[in-house]
């Protein structure tokens, strides 16, 4: 706005200089303009947080630009006689209509409201009032320009503005309420990641791109025995700090679910096994490595697999449960993967509490 500002400024200072005769408020208002727009536009590049504050000093002195001329060649063509306004008046209606967009844009409700019709009033009131008293110049081209400009074109803006303002206003609580009703749809209630629906759909999206991801399902060991000791409060808050946890060793392209109760699920897009082994340990360490709450020791059991060409989503989750359930085998609080398994490796299991899976 002040770029574009700056140019028409700058235009009509040349245009004024080339132009004759001089009339000196023309020489006077562009160049000041053309100098306050500039300097406005070096504070902006360098003071950015001030964009609301320059904003309105812009407008207000633009406001001030259009109705110093107004007024002295309204007040000029009444005193002087055989001077007409439609010759003297300088093309600056449009410039209305530009004030009033900009006006409703960076002045808040009714304010801006109430800014538009000021400014239609300063503006557009004197010479409306000057041609109804002069028909013979009202009826001119410029004239009948001129009232169509101030008239009805500067009306219709006020009044549509504000509803385009508040379907605006409309659209963003309607986007709001989506991304809402979204986040009701896909995250888990309880520890605030993705539900199983949205882990299937990943998973499903993966399958079929046919893009190469590793799997890993886990499961926090005898949960059952920590609701039954602690109670089912302390139970919430165990899964809420260990989805956070892994929520933040997750790389941005991954997605850890809550796959149902006490299991998760993570889908790892573009990783090889060996990473994602390591990434389950890393998620394994994390939970065990400290207390949550009164609990003294939390752990979880991790199955690990890739995908395959030819899988489907339940043969992939099928491989990685059976991988869980050979973890849970072993002695809890390890991680076992396919490759584990080809080769035969022993995991080094961990004893928590006792009771449940």
């Amino acid at each position: 706005m002040l770029s574009l500002a700056l140019f028409a400024s700058a235009s009509a200072t040349l245009m004024n200089v080339l132009s004759a005769p001089h009339r000196p408020l023309d020489l006077i208002v562009p160049p000041v303009m053309c100098a306050l727009f500039a300097g406005l536009l070096i504070a902006l590049l360098r003071r950015p947080r001030w964009l609301l504050t320059i904003a309105r000093i812009a407008l207000l002195a633009s406001g001030a630009a259009l109705i110093m001329p107004t007024w002295f060649y309204t007040a000029q063509a009444i005193m002087t006689s055989g001077l007409q306004l439609v010759t003297t008046l300088p093309p600056i209606s449009a410039l209305l209509l530009v004030l009033i967009v900009m006006v409703m844009i960076f002045f808040p409700g009714r304010q801006a409201i109430g800014m538009a019709l000021l400014a239609w009033i300063l503006v557009g009131g004197p010479v409306l009032l000057y041609l109804f008293g002069h028909p013979g110049e009202m009826w001119t081209p410029r004239g009948r320009a001129l009232v169509m400009t101030y008239g009805p074109a500067a009306v219709m803006l006020v009044v549509l503005l504000p509803i385009l303002r508040g379907m605006s206003g409309t659209i963003e609580r309607l986007v709001s309420d989506r991304v809402w009703m979204e986040a009701l749809i896909n995250q888990d209630p309880l520890t605030g990641i993705h539900n199983r629906r949205v882990g299937e759909q990943i998973l499903r999206d993966c399958l079929t791109k046919q893009a190469g991801a590793g799997l890993i399902m886990f499961d926090l060991d005898r949960f059952k025995a920590i609701n039954d000791t602690y109670g089912h409060i302390i139970g919430d808050q165990v899964l809420t700090v260990v989805a956070d946890r892994c929520k933040q060793l997750l790389r941005a392209d991954a997605c850890v679910s809550r796959w149902g109760g006490e299991e998760f699920l993570a889908v790892i897009p573009g990783a090889d096994i060996t990473g994602v082994c390591r990434l389950a340990e890393r998620l394994r360490e994390a939970i065990a490595n400290a207390p949550i709450g009164p609990v003294p020791s939390v752990t979880a059991s991790f199955g690990v697999t890739m995908l395959a060409p030819g899988d489907t989503l339940a043969i992939a989750v099928e491989r990685a449960d059976r991988r869980l359930y050979e973890s849970k085998q072993r002695g809890r609080n390890c991680v076992v993967s396919t490759a584990a398994l080809s080769a035969g490796a022993q995991p080094t299991p961990a004893t928590p509490l006792d009771g449940g899976r």
